[in-house]
């Protein structure tokens, strides 16, 4: 996602290069061994992104959003009015370069695509771009007279090739909701599932999305949209809490932990991993009670693990160490875990793993090969993890001791 902090390499076997996302621009970039990296300097602040707005030229007219949020949101989760139909390009000539919809790769999908005879899609302002994708606010309503609305936040391809990484997404999200309807609340209760909520896929063209070609019309990815992100709920609560406890509260560290347990429970039941844990891809809602709730989000990289065969693209403070030491190691369940340790350490120190250290990625990656982010803390930072002797124990038994999911649920009861 979008709110990676300037300067955070992003660990790529494939390709080696530097891209500036400000300036949509890359130079080659050097090889160091067999490690290769993606340096990604996108500056979510930059208001020359943040301001740019997009309207369908079908857009519904302005709505109160009180109770007709959850009337919709029910609605598109009963699947009732998703159609499979897409949609209808008009007959012309032979001679028009008339945009075809792209043609989803299952029938799974394309159950799954909303249809527009009724819905229709307001784009707002852009909230974040990665090399891949483009992520909108946007309103999403019914063609009814008494139509019904709701925010919501929108994934566009950036070009037709990245439909595939969106299409593997959303097929996870598909995996991850038959997993909530079947299994999670005999498991876990009435708790907040930790997955972000998909509404459904929605074709967009050029006349709807300036960016796109004017041959392409794409299906976009229809997802809740949350206050904030981990990264930004961190910065801000670390201004208000005590030198000795962790950054975003005991409180809340402690939802935190709970959150990020039961994820990885899920992942492990269904023989899957995210692949890309980190502060940047946790949603958080802090309107929704008296406690902030979190939400996994961001599933370009995840698999079910039988279907790995090559390391995929990770955030190198994210990275365990196993993983660019061997880099024919595959992820599995021990590295989710340790990536979100990591999220917990920078939950509890209010900075990103080694902090201060990322002005080289060459060296940077030496010290995220040794696993040396304990040893790299500032005396500030140590007094936030080792303030709470619980707080350091369970830091300690995920990013040294590498203690097992199980243990360490064991170790936060």
């Amino acid at each position: 996602m979008s709110q990676t902090p300037p300067y955070t390499p992003v660990f790529e076997v494939a390709s080696a290069t530097f891209e500036d996302s400000k300036t949509v621009s890359s130079t080659s970039g050097t090889s160091l061994r067999t490690d290769t990296i993606t340096v990604d300097t996108t500056n979510v602040s930059n208001s020359a992104a943040t301001d740019s707005f997009y309207y369908s030229p079908t857009s519904p007219a302005p709505h109160k959003f009180d109770n007709t949020h959850d009337l919709l949101s029910n609605l598109l989760d009963t699947k009732c009015q998703v159609s499979s139909k897409l949609p209808e390009i008009p007959k012309t000539s032979s001679k028009t370069n008339s945009p075809v919809p792209y043609k989803l790769k299952t029938e799974h999908l394309e159950s799954f695509v909303l249809s527009p005879e009724v819905f229709e899609i307001k784009l707002d302002k852009m909230i974040g771009k990665g090399s891949n994708s483009y992520v909108h606010l946007a309103t999403l309503a019914t063609r009814e007279v008494n139509s019904v609305a709701m925010n919501i936040a929108i994934k566009i391809p950036t070009a037709k090739n990245k439909v595939k990484l969106l299409e593997r997404e959303t097929e996870f999200m598909l995996t991850l909701r038959d997993y909530r309807d079947s299994k999670w609340f005999r498991k876990f209760g009435d708790s907040s599932f930790p997955f972000v909520d998909a509404y459904g896929l929605y074709y967009l063209s050029k006349s709807q999305f300036p960016m796109m070609k004017k041959t392409d019309t794409l299906p976009c990815l229809l997802m809740k949209n949350y206050d904030t992100d981990l990264y930004k709920f961190i910065n801000e609560k670390k201004q208000t809490t005590q030198a000795t406890e962790p950054a975003i509260g005991l409180d809340n560290w402690y939802q935190l932990l709970d959150f990020i347990l039961k994820g990885l429970q899920v992942l492990q039941d269904i023989g899957a991993v995210h692949c890309d844990i980190k502060t940047d891809n946790i949603l958080v809602g802090t309107t929704l009670g008296p406690r902030p709730i979190f939400k996994f989000i961001d599933f370009t990289s995840s698999s079910k693990i039988i279907d790995i065969h090559e390391q995929p693209e990770m955030t190198l403070q994210f990275t365990p160490p196993e993983l660019l030491k061997d880099q024919t190691k595959l992820p599995d369940y021990a590295t989710d875990l340790y990536s979100a340790g990591l999220v917990l350490l920078q939950a509890a120190t209010g900075l990103p793993p080694y902090s201060g250290y990322d002005y080289d990625p060459y060296y940077l990656i030496s010290l995220v090969k040794e696993g040396k982010v304990f040893e790299l803390l500032t005396r500030e930072e140590t007094n936030r993890i080792t303030g709470n002797s619980h707080v350091h124990q369970i830091l300690d038994a995920i990013l040294l001791k590498r203690r097992s999911l199980e243990e360490v649920i064991g170790l936060s009861q």
